[in-house]
């Protein structure tokens, strides 16, 4: 019985894990340095180049992504960006997607830059957020990524 027990504690942690933070999935062909710099302007943050993921998506897609050591000509370059907002103490993480056809995420297939907030924010202000962000020029889309689609583990554990 413990051992059940534990495996529904498991379960529901990552479940609790995924509607812990928020996300919005950005469309835009502005390069990840300049949509740092875009994002900093409308959202009056400060991003800052965090650290690069090197990826390189598995031939079956039922596979995690691929990240860590392989050869240089196989990997591609993701760039993660950081900010965190004091008034409410957030901390927001801007990942690139794509670069040229590759994706770091193979089920974000239209979405160029994810933007995980360390927090569930509730939908008006996730709505608003959206807003101010298909407002800036170069954005052609922005929508809130609901909680179904939030569950790949590269997302949960990567800290906001």
């Amino acid at each position: 019985m413990g051992k059940k027990t534990n495996k529904r504690i498991a379960l529901k942690n990552f479940s609790e894990d995924v509607s812990a933070f928020s996300l919005l999935a950005i469309r835009s062909t502005e390069p990840d340095t300049r949509m740092a710099w875009l994002l900093n302007r409308a959202l009056h943050l400060d991003f800052v180049h965090y650290h690069d993921l090197y990826g390189k998506e598995p031939d079956n897609p039922l596979q995690p992504t691929v990240l860590g050591e392989s050869k240089p000509e196989e990997r591609r370059q993701f760039a993660v960006f950081r900010a965190a907002d004091n008034s409410p103490r957030s901390l927001y993480t801007l990942i690139t997607n794509r670069q040229n056809s590759e994706l770091l995420i193979k089920k974000f297939v239209h979405v160029d830059y994810l933007l995980k907030i360390s927090e569930a924010l509730p939908d008006n202000k996730l709505a608003a957020l959206s807003a101010t962000i298909r407002a800036i020029p170069g954005v052609q889309a922005c929508i809130v990524v609901a909680n179904e689609f939030k569950n790949d583990p590269l997302l949960v554990t990567l800290k906001a």
